[in-house]
């Protein structure tokens, strides 16, 4: 149902986002510690240990902030992705429903990058095929009463037939897409 190339971008994206801000953070302490006379990360690191109480506020706000950001980013991120999916889902439903009711479904159109696309080019198809086998079937109604009412002599008869030929119509009429 939902493409693989999708599913590895979210999964890029949601990660891309995840390693820029743990670079972020990683680069946040390396420029805020101190670096005397520290030779590696390691010993940068080891300096934060030892570090006076205002330069451990601020690492920890830059910290906060940058989880902040991370959260937001990806929020926004699994948000458009999500309305991918739960749009065309909710136009499927829809459609089906007015399909169920026989209210003449109309097509399902999806947006460009939108997923399910198979699915809804797959309903939009049974659709028209529906619509067609109706209208056939109508007009398969129509001759069937037409010659029936030629064969039939007795005028009793013939209103009888009409009564049902009118019934069968009424009938595939609540069938009509």
């Amino acid at each position: 149902m939902i493409e693989r190339t999708f599913e590895w971008k979210f999964v890029g994206k949601f990660a891309g986002i995840v390693l820029a801000g743990l670079g972020g953070t990683v680069l946040s302490l390396y420029l805020a510690l101190p670096k005397g006379e520290a030779t590696s990360f390691g010993e940068v690191i080891r300096s934060l240990v030892t570090a006076d109480n205002a330069l451990s506020r601020a690492i920890v706000v830059a910290l906060v902030v940058e989880a902040v950001v991370i959260s937001a980013a990806v929020a926004l991120t699994t948000v458009l992705t999500s309305h991918k999916i739960a749009g065309p889902v909710y136009r499927l439903k829809v459609a089906l429903d007015e399909l169920s009711l026989a209210q003449g479904a109309r097509p399902i159109r999806l947006r460009k990058n939108d997923q399910l696309r198979k699915s809804a080019e797959s309903f939009n198809t049974m659709q028209a095929g529906l619509q067609e086998r109706f209208r056939s079937l109508g007009n398969a109604c129509e001759d069937v009463a037409e010659a029936a009412l030629r064969q039939v002599e007795s005028p009793e008869g013939r209103e009888r037939l009409k009564g049902e030929v009118g019934r069968l119509e009424e009938a595939l009429k609540k069938f009509t897409l």
